[in-house]
């Protein structure tokens, strides 16, 4: 059995001294760009309460996009960080989730090199590596003249 199917359902059956197992697979992986995209615009958080646009996605890259409006910006009058980060923790789940395995983080850690301000933030993956359990990737943030507002790392663990 390959290790991205996992077993849905079991069924054992008796009837007329005989035993009957039925199984149902299903996939729990592998994953293409319309199908990640389709699993990530379900996020409540990212999507409906910060408003993240999907730009793009192929495997093991994504690129995505905030426009900043006032609920994003903190009291300094800039965008919060935990919005950029939130921005940053996305894209990374949607550039390691498409492809042969599910992916979920491991550890994170982000450095604010400038205060987001302007009309939209981006966030863009770069994939450092891509091991069988563990995946490393940069996130870079920028505003819409490309001034760097924040670098993400991410270690990611595979199933």
């Amino acid at each position: 059995m390959d290790e991205d199917v996992g077993l849905g359902s079991l069924e054992l059956s008796y009837a007329e001294n005989v035993y009957t197992v039925s199984a149902f697979f299903y996939n729990t992986g592998a994953m293409n760009a319309e199908e990640t995209r389709e699993l990530f615009i379900t996020d409540r958080y990212a999507n409906d309460t910060t408003e993240i646009e999907i730009i793009e996605i192929e495997e093991g890259f994504a690129k995505t996009r905030l426009e900043i409006k006032d609920k994003h910006l903190n009291g300094n009058n800039v965008v919060m960080g935990g919005c950029i980060y939130t921005l940053a923790d996305y894209t990374f789940g949607i550039a390691s989730n498409c492809g042969p395995m599910k992916c979920v983080t491991l550890s994170s850690n982000i450095v604010f090199n400038s205060p987001g301000k302007g009309k939209y933030l981006y966030a863009q993956t770069e994939q450092i590596k891509n091991g069988k359990t563990i995946c490393n990737y940069s996130v870079k943030v920028t505003d819409d003249n490309g001034k760097l507002i924040a670098n993400a790392d991410f270690i990611g663990y595979r199933s």
